[in-house]
């Protein structure tokens, strides 16, 4: 039966899977780097299978988890952007409907209902859900392992038992999905604790004892393949090390004192970007200059969502809310440079059910009240979160897309530059003049996976005269194509004087000149 409370769930679903699906052509603007790298990987996946539970060089080394996801949505559907996308927007729409189920499980169906419709266009987790990046695996499995675990609590007997091994197997399939997931760990393990201190009514602290056993056991088996890889691969720990803090010679040059300081301005960088924006991030486009992370509804509720849980601390709920709280900005404080969204990105649902605690509490509060101030509580809090819904929504699609920070990490040029090249004869060799992007570049690979590109820019390689420039001469290939980005753009009456016969091409955007491609016949 559709009652009221079903309704609005579907109705939060379906805007979730709205904003998240349209448009991922071109919003982002261009394929970035790291999203054509999952697109790489997976098309390896459709070729050769199994590609082992971690993959190196990888964005220097990920799990690869997500990738499998990917290569079976694309056994049915065609290899373009918008599909590669789409694989990690289900995953994103996956994750508002898990918060759902985690909020309820955890506290009542406002407080799911409240916190997934909050979710569903929270700018954090708008954005990446929008694009290929691996890393939205990891609070979709996050807030799956959060609500089975309190699902699991409220079982009886072996019941119990069952459902907590389901919760450890989950627990340890998380780590094919990120990185940071290991952040997780800690924090299923809160309820646990809570319930060996003070078993719930009617459990004993055997049966609490044995089903953390039981949790651990089924993880420890889901993530063997991963250990054993970390054992015999040292390679596993070269990312951590590329982006850890302890590794820096910052760090290690500091007193502890300075290394304070260190980790206190990481967490002012984050919190800005967070609440304040101005935090540009050049590994993804978040947070940037006036457009937190945060929405303004989200960061009305979170103040009084955290205190409403200081006070039920004693519950494990509560718990867990309070320990994300705590755990999860360390993916940003103990790593460096761009990324420290991303590293901190599961803690977005958990932010949600927070936030919705407030809600919920004006909910039970209103029911004792006439009929009309129900009323009125509720349209109000209908009308905050569609506002909100909206404003998020148009303010993702429309100035942040024109936003300087994400013109320049969606590097659109490239891609409309590579799909230019991925529709040219077979044959026809490329000579790639950019000074950007190399030839090698992994949205063009993933765009022309068979072009004949040939490095011709002196700042990846390239031969250059005396004076730096590179030589107005072809080196075979027909027919033969020059394609000019950037500062190489103004090469292009050069080119038609050295070499005349071609045909011009260009790639536009709104006025703005992309590419200029230079398209000689064989002949030449």
């Amino acid at each position: 039966m559709l009652t009221p409370h079903r309704l609005l769930l579907l109705l939060i679903l379906a805007v979730a899977a709205a904003v998240r699906l349209v448009a991922l052509e071109t919003v982002p603007l261009g394929l970035h780097g790291d999203e054509a790298i999952t697109g790489l990987d997976m098309r390896r996946a459709l070729r050769d299978g199994y590609l082992g539970p971690y993959l190196y060089p990888s964005a220097l080394g990920q799990p690869a988890g997500p990738v499998y996801l990917s290569a079976l949505l694309h056994v049915w559907l065609p290899p373009t952007t918008a599909t590669l996308r789409a694989a990690m927007a289900l995953l994103g729409v996956a994750t508002v409907a898990l918060t759902y189920l985690a909020g309820r499980a955890m506290f009542s169906r406002v407080v799911g209902l409240a916190a997934a419709a909050l979710l569903a266009t929270l700018p954090w987790h708008l954005h990446l859900s929008r694009t290929a990046f691996m890393v939205n695996a990891w609070p979709c499995v996050a807030m799956a392992a959060v609500w089975l675990l309190f699902r699991a609590r409220r079982a009886p007997g072996r019941r119990r038992l069952r459902r907590e091994a389901l919760v450890g197997l989950v627990a340890g399939l998380g780590v094919y999905t990120y990185n940071a997931y290991p952040l997780t760990l800690p924090l299923l393990a809160v309820p646990f604790a809570y319930d060996l201190l003070r078993p719930p009514p009617g459990v004993t602290r055997r049966t609490v004892a044995v089903g953390s056993a039981l949790a651990a056991a089924a993880a420890l088996v889901a993530a063997l393949p991963l250990l054993e890889y970390a054992r015999t691969h040292e390679e596993y720990f070269w990312h951590q090390e590329e982006v850890g803090v302890f590794h820096t010679a910052a760090w290690r040059e500091a007193d502890w004192s300075a290394r304070a300081g260190l980790l206190a301005g990481r967490g002012v960088e984050w919190g800005r970007g967070l609440l304040l924006g101005g935090r540009g991030d050049d590994g993804d486009g978040l947070g940037a200059h006036g457009f937190p992370l945060l929405d303004p509804l989200l960061r009305l509720l979170l103040p009084a969502g955290l205190l409403l849980a200081a006070r039920r601390w004693r519950e494990p709920a509560a718990g867990v809310l309070i320990a994300a709280g705590l755990i999860f900005p360390w993916g940003a404080l103990l790593t460096v440079e761009d990324g420290l969204f991303r590293r901190t990105f599961a803690l977005a649902p958990f932010l949600c059910i927070l936030a919705a605690l407030p809600i919920a509490r004006l909910m039970r509060s209103s029911a004792d009240w006439r009929r009309g101030g129900r009323r009125t509580v509720l349209l109000v809090l209908a009308a905050l979160l569609t506002l909100g819904a909206a404003r998020n929504t148009y303010r993702y699609f429309v100035p942040l897309q024109d936003s300087e920070q994400m013109r320049y990490v969606f590097p659109y040029e490239i891609d409309a530059a590579a799909r230019f090249i991925a529709g040219l004869p077979p044959g026809a060799r490329v000579h790639w003049f950019s000074d950007r992007w190399p030839a090698h570049y992994e949205t063009l690979r993933w765009y022309a996976p068979h072009a004949d590109v040939v490095e011709r820019s002196p700042p990846f390689g390239g031969p250059a005269d005396a004076d730096g420039t590179p030589p107005l001469v072809l080196d075979g290939g027909a027919p033969a194509v020059v394609m000019l980005l950037g500062r190489y753009r103004a090469m292009a009456d050069a080119w038609q004087d050295a070499v005349p016969g071609g045909t011009w091409h260009a790639g536009r955007r709104d006025g703005e000149v992309l590419f200029r491609a230079y398209v000689l016949p064989p002949s030449i």
